[in-house]
């Protein structure tokens, strides 16, 4: 039981070094580079893949990377585009000027080149310049309609690519288009493309006032459950924090789920540890996660159907008092 749930992945930019508006040149007096960060996943016990962002490259290609992956026995679990610079500040794909929606097309093709090269289908649209800060900024009709026929034609041109649409509530704008799982889960209904589905962010989820497990649950009703990417917040803001530090039983619940629903696809801690070694807080989060595959596999499924069917919170609190011997 739980065996399909531990396939571990790292987004590469946990192991770059991390930087906020405070210290924009990071915690640790610089950066790493994306080869760097690649051999720091080599030698994180647990971890079985990384996912790049579209513009890790700057510093190397996609060739030599791949060359280091395959001699050390990792995978690609997917390709994040990257259209939250200073440029498409307005928007990328929603965006209103022409030169820069074909632009940020671009940018999502570069992405697909990208995981071609490492025998990658897996594309993952976080739209973090997508949306809007003020009341009257924008056109919702016209904005919607540009992205909608945005990630449609992305879809129709790489037939062959997974799009998982990544929701977040908020930041960089104060409001996302794509906000919500609901939201996430509309476009992919509105366009109709077996290969556009949705990314739970288990942080973004939190920040979205959800419950991750039902997501988990609805998504998957719809066969739109893309992918994962793991962390733990406060939720209030996208904290990035290590997987099982701070919500523990919300996310039991969603590991139980995860397993509950068949879910066999990465688990890909997505995470800032800004003051923190990455590779030991990405050990951590590996460590975390498998104890927490350890609780819910000591659930008694039989028990908590039938204290679910009586709807009675306590009932189903007891059993999971039985794991947690709280």
């Amino acid at each position: 039981m739980l065996e399909k749930v531990k396939k571990y992945s790292v987004g590469i930019w946990a192991l770059k070094g991390c930087a906020d508006r405070f210290i924009p040149g990071g915690y640790e007096g610089g950066f790493f580079s994306t080869e760097d960060a690649i051999k720091k996943a080599i030698k994180i016990k647990g971890i079985k893949a990384v996912e790049f962002m579209s513009t890790d490259f700057e510093d190397t290609s996609p060739e030599k990377i791949a060359s280091l992956l395959k001699d050390n026995s990792l995978d690609v679990a997917g390709v994040l585009v990257n259209t939250f610079s200073q440029k498409w500040k307005l928007g990328s794909l929603s965006s209103e000027d022409e030169k820069l929606r074909r632009e940020a097309m671009d940018e999502v093709k570069k992405a697909v080149d990208i995981a071609s090269k490492f025998g990658c289908n897996n594309i993952t649209l976080w739209l973090g310049s997508d949306g809007f800060d003020y009341p009257f900024q924008i056109d919702y009709s016209r904005g919607w309609d540009l992205l909608l026929d945005a990630i449609g034609k992305l879809a129709d041109e790489f037939p062959d690519k997974k799009f998982s649409l990544e929701y977040k509530l908020k930041e960089p704008r104060k409001y996302l288009f794509i906000s919500s799982a609901m939201k996430a889960l509309w476009i992919t209904q509105k366009l109709k493309k077996d290969n556009i589905g949705v990314l739970i962010d288990f942080g973004h989820a939190l920040m979205s006032k959800e419950n991750p497990a039902e997501v988990v649950y609805i998504l998957s009703k719809e066969k739109k459950l893309f992918g994962i990417h793991f962390n733990d917040a406060y939720r209030e803001w996208d904290d990035d924090l290590i997987a099982g530090s701070i919500n523990i039983v919300d996310t039991l619940e969603f590991i139980y789920y995860l397993d509950k629903v068949g879910y066999d696809g990465w688990i890909s801690f997505d995470i800032f540890p800004f003051r923190m070694d990455g590779s030991k807080a990405v050990e951590l989060c590996i460590k975390n996660t498998e104890n927490l595959i350890k609780l819910a596999e000591k659930i008694d499924r039989q028990k908590l159907a039938e204290a679910q069917k009586s709807m009675k919170a306590e009932n189903s609190i007891a059993v999971i008092q039985e794991v947690l011997k709280i």
